[in-house]
């Protein structure tokens, strides 16, 4: 596609217009006459066969076609709903042929936005002084919306960006597959193309502006091609033509926030209604662009001999977690600072816990390595009351740890087997993939921001998570993201359908020895809720694709390294010990074939009592009641041995 993005004009809202004086009337129609004589360079062949009467009719279509063009430039309304001042200097207009080349337009970049000029005018006013010699790239905006800036800014420099269009049959799908061959055994993983802006002009700009298309009424608005394309444009438009001493600006002219981790809200100068101006950092932004434009690409090799360093001594950097409304991972974030630590990082540790946390947990979190930050629970207003997923919103609290510039945030059922360091020089959001087109946020790379968590806090009454959690509405927030390997976020999994070959395969990546992987993801039945002689999860149906004594092993190697005052924090509690044992019989019951119901336990732990009551196999006796509680073994229900996954 050459020319204007979106080529049919919007409908536009009628304003006052004064009237002009003859003396005014008299230079409009001078200027007007010399835009038509740069009109008239342009020439039109026509076939010597043709006849004389068709020669006329071409004629009459050339006079109607520039009749048209000159009533629009005569009439056109003024600029705002404030009365722009109307200025008899025509602006310095660059590479004007796109009025009058024929464009076919594409309906996924056309904007049906009614565009506020008054909105316009403000921010553009925020560009320190420099709006009546400013340089600007326009994109997507139709040949009325242009005539406006021409107004707008009459003694500005334009040019009008040209972009081909993406294939018109480019999903999403593509662009954020749900799988790629990241071994690169079969394929080397590519990226479907999205064509660069062109531009005639070499020189610096001041300011990029750029109309994008916005389907609210859509499901997934914000997973647009088009959408996403314009934005890269722009990003491309600016580290290109950007000057280092005063500055590109961007301005998005839409009614939906642009990509957050792209053009961030740390760099929103101002935002007036649905006119949202940048003032980009381009060292940061180039850097982003060298990254694939999707998750069809590793952000980061699998292998390679040198991995990228962040500078510790220049940026602030941590590790972080969350705790909330439960104590039971306590033991499991102990155990993820001291896998850090044995893998070999400095970096702080940071845990965010809520008032649920007791002081002598706390302590434990402590002692184990952890800065521990008291958090008020943000709850999920789409959750139901003691649901699971009831207060699973409090993780945006780590966009608050502005006392950082970036954080790896890692789940707290989770081991580092190999220094991650390096994801430190990674953008928001870098993950590993999940379904679908989602990333996983069990470990990811955010940057911390006041305005990002309150973007976040902004909608949590209108976007949907497709699972109910917080992993699901950052998925809608933060809906470019970057593919770092699986290996970094490896899932303890054997997915229904694998081949034998397959699962010995990821048996053999947890046990190896030194470690191939760099992260190991407990799913299921965590390992410290089982006795350490085996992975629980076998003794559950449901839960048998979790289990693998092999990683099981791995995390209780962890756990021996940790200091015997830290261990007492992995203690089971009588309830647990209750579960496991109804499990197992269940198991054996149903004679699963693993057979690790036979296996007799020598955990100590099995043992060891730190609660008033601790006569759990009376548990048992009772166990179809109604209202057992943890307070009262007098009435016992079935405990769940469980955990959500």
């Amino acid at each position: 596609m050459r020319g204007v993005m979106g080529g049919s004009p919007v409908s536009l809202e009628a304003r006052y217009r004064p009237g002009l004086s003859s003396d005014d009337a008299r230079k409009m129609r001078t200027q007007r006459s010399k835009d038509y004589k740069d009109i008239e360079k342009f020439t039109f062949s026509t076939p010597d066969r043709s006849s004389r009467c068709k020669f006329r009719s071409l004629k009459v279509v050339l006079l109607i076609i520039t009749c048209g063009t000159l009533l629009t430039l005569f009439c056109s309304p003024a600029v705002n709903n404030e009365h722009f001042r109307h200025s008899g200097q025509r602006s310095k207009f660059v590479d004007v042929g796109w009025i009058w080349e024929r464009t076919i337009s594409d309906s996924r970049y056309e904007s049906h936005l009614d565009v506020n000029w008054a909105q316009i005018s403000r921010a553009v006013g925020k560009l320190n002084g420099r709006r009546g010699r400013l340089k600007l790239g326009l994109l997507n905006f139709n040949i009325t919306e242009v005539n406006y800036w021409q107004q707008l800014l009459p003694h500005a420099e334009f040019s009008v960006v040209r972009m081909d269009y993406a294939k018109s049959n480019l999903t999403w799908e593509e662009l954020y597959p749900e799988w790629i061959d990241e071994e690169e055994e079969s394929e080397v993983p590519t990226c479907p193309n999205l064509p660069d802006p062109k531009i005639s002009v070499r020189s610096r700009l001041d300011l990029v502006a750029v109309k994008l298309p916005c389907n609210r009424s859509g499901k997934n608005w914000s997973r647009d091609v088009a959408r996403l394309h314009l934005q890269v444009a722009a990003a491309k438009l600016a580290a290109a033509h950007g000057d280092s001493d005063l500055k590109v600006h961007v301005l998005f002219v839409t009614d939906c926030f642009p990509i957050p981790n792209l053009f961030t809200c740390k760099h929103l100068v101002v935002r007036e209604g649905n006119a949202w101006l940048y003032k980009p950092d381009l060292t940061i932004l180039k850097e982003k662009l060298q990254l694939p434009v999707g998750s069809c690409q590793l952000s980061l090799p699998l292998t390679t001999e040198e991995r990228p360093v962040s500078n510790a001594g220049q940026y602030r950097e941590a590790y972080a977690t969350i705790l909330h409304s439960a104590h039971v991972y306590v033991c499991g974030a102990i155990a993820a600072a001291q896998s850090i630590r044995m893998a070999g990082s400095t970096r702080d540790l940071v845990i965010l816990v809520d008032e649920t946390i007791s002081g002598h947990h706390r302590g434990g979190l402590e002692a184990a390595g952890w800065k521990v930050r008291i958090i008020q629970r943000i709850r999920n207003p789409k959750a139901e009351r003691d649901a699971y997923n009831e207060w699973n919103y409090s993780k945006f609290r780590l966009w608050q740890l502005t006392d950082y510039d970036k954080i790896i945030f890692i789940d707290a059922d989770l081991i580092i087997l190999r220094n991650i360091d390096f994801l430190f020089a990674m953008p928001e959001i870098s993950a590993t993939g999940n379904n679908a087109t989602l990333f996983n946020s069990g470990v990811m790379v955010i940057e911390p921001s006041n305005c990002t968590f309150q973007l976040l806090m902004d909608h949590i009454n209108e976007i949907e998570s497709y699972n109910g959690g917080d992993q699901g509405y950052l998925n809608e927030i933060f809906t470019w993201w970057h593919r770092i390997p699986k290996h970094m976020n490896f899932l303890k999994h054997f997915w229904v359908g694998d081949e034998e070959d397959v699962k010995l395969k990821k048996i053999e990546l947890f046990g190896a020895d030194p470690p191939i992987l760099y992260v190991l993801h407990y799913l299921g039945l965590k390992p410290w809720l089982c006795f350490r002689d085996y992975d629980c999860n076998w003794n559950v149906d449901i839960l048998q694709e979790f289990a693998s004594d092999v990683a099981h092993a791995r995390w209780w190697k962890i756990h021996d390294a940790m200091p015997e005052n830290l261990q007492s924090f992995c203690l089971l509690r009588s309830k647990q010990k209750a579960a496991l044992e109804w499990d197992r019989r269940q198991a054996e019951k149903a004679k699963y074939p693993d057979r690790h119901w036979k296996r007799k336990i020598s955990d100590p732990r099995r043992s060891i009592c730190f609660e008033e009551f601790c006569f759990w196999e009376s548990m048992l006796w009772h166990w179809g009641d109604t209202n057992w509680t943890d307070d009262s073994p007098k009435a016992l229900a079935k405990p769940k041995a469980a955990l959500p996954i």
